[in-house]
């Protein structure tokens, strides 16, 4: 008997399965849904959450100067100016639910400047943070970050909308009163015609710059506004400033579901938009999605390396922190064929993604080399098992890879107490002496 025929004969008639493959889940993370968990109160009692490391919960500087970052953040408390704050990440800052937290913390211990930039994810069809609306009755040609081609040149926000008609209006509204809107913009500098509020009219100043600004002031607060322009086929809108004051703490976060280091780096002038928000201090906070990717460490590093050399390139005053990414789930799949005359079916199957622990370990080596400051935000969590943890504690979501709102608020909140205490270092040092 022919060996090769009776093996293949032998293999019609066991169960055959394929080897496992990675899915990279990309539908689950462009397109997440956050859910709201019983445990919706934020709460630091480590009573309630044992697994969670506090101890860990700090900042660690490698050896980088903050006294200068300390002492902004202390005269914008004063009223003497503004210490500005970039929130760059993915999904998990696109919701904002942890960024909202932070936001309030910050702004709470220092003095109120504004909501920051707020971003029309809603015309682009996707997740919009819940303390503010942007709305239009004008249709929109919009482009999203991870959705390529892009249909609009692409601001820095990762959201670009150009509208369809000569005409464009901006309903805007938002949790913080705002007076004075920065818009941000690419191609032909659109002409304000009018600003009204609950039906009257509002006196405005308008002033636009060269490289995609027009700054609109108001003459009182408020929380909604309507802003029509004029002719703006040619004109896409990434996002707007709003603030109250040009004095205190303001927080802008950018968040784009499914990013990586290197989709910001597919952005021409990032470094120069990131400018525009005159940071004292960027915050990032990427590493998950590479991890359901082909990015290798190596990878990781060097488009850390870049994005973080961009925005310095542009705004060399600038401190940086990274945060490293937490443990979560992945789905791998084998197809299995009963018999012969049977389909092959795939079987899923829910196990931890191990490779964010090769992304977490990169990027702190890299923060190490460079002397760039890092929140271990995987360590904070639990560490290895924390992903179990987090879920039997209604912190992670049932998808395995975003938090619930009670996570995000949580850990926002535990971010905070790690960015006020380092913040609050150098004043203690001082009131000491």
């Amino acid at each position: 008997m022919n060996k090769m025929w009776f093996l293949g004969l032998l293999l019609t008639v066991v169960p055959s399965y394929s080897q496992s493959v990675d899915s990279t889940q990309a539908e689950l993370r462009l397109n997440p849904e956050i859910e709201v968990a019983d445990t919706s109160a934020v709460s630091t009692d480590v009573s309630l959450y044992p697994f969670l490391s506090f101890s860990d919960n700090k900042i660690e500087l490698n050896g980088d100067d903050w006294n200068g970052l300390a002492d902004k953040f202390a005269a914008a408390g004063r009223g003497d100016s503004l210490f500005s704050i970039v929130y760059i990440g993915d999904s998990h800052v696109q919701a904002d639910y942890g960024g909202d937290i932070l936001r309030s913390r910050l702004t709470e211990a220092s003095r109120k400047a504004g909501r920051g930039i707020i971003i029309p994810y809603r015309l682009a069809s996707t997740n919009q943070p819940n303390d503010y609306k942007i709305q239009s009755s004008t249709s929109v040609v919009a482009s999203k970050l991870l959705k390529q081609p892009w249909r609009t040149e692409m601001p820095f926000t990762g959201i670009g909308v150009r509208p369809s008609g000569k005409s464009f209006g901006l309903d805007i509204s938002s949790r913080m009163a705002f007076s004075r809107m920065r818009i941000f913009y690419i191609g032909e500098t659109p002409q304000v015609e009018f600003v009204t509020s609950d039906g009257s009219s509002v006196p405005f100043t308008a002033e636009s710059t060269d490289d995609g600004e027009l700054t609109v002031c108001l003459d009182r607060s408020l929380s909604s506004a309507k802003i029509d322009f004029g002719d703006v086929e040619k004109t896409v809108y990434g996002g707007l400033e709003i603030l109250g004051d040009t004095i205190g703490t303001v927080l802008h976060s950018i968040g784009n579901n499914g990013a990586t280091y290197s989709s910001y780096n597919r952005i021409e002038g990032f470094g120069a938009g990131i400018k525009k928000l005159h940071p004292d201090l960027v915050i990032i906070a990427l590493g998950t999605n590479e991890a359901f990717g082909t990015t290798s460490a190596e990878d990781i590093v060097s488009e850390a390396s870049w994005l973080i050399s961009d925005i310095k390139s542009q705004s060399p005053s600038t401190k940086f922190m990274i945060v490293t990414p937490t443990e979560c789930y992945k789905k791998t799949y084998r197809y299995v064929k009963r018999s012969k005359s049977s389909k092959r079916r795939r079987v899923a199957n829910t196990v931890v993604n191990t490779k964010v622990i090769r992304m977490r370990d990169a990027l702190i080596e890299m923060a190490a080399e460079k002397g760039v400051a890092l929140y271990d935000h995987y360590s904070v969590a639990g560490g290895t098992g924390a992903a179990a943890n987090m879920k039997k504690a209604g912190l992670l979501g049932k998808d395995g890879v975003h938090l619930t709102v009670a996570g995000y608020r949580l850990f926002g909140d535990m971010l905070a107490n790690a960015l006020l205490s380092q913040l609050s270092v150098r004043n203690e040092a001082e009131t000491i002496n």
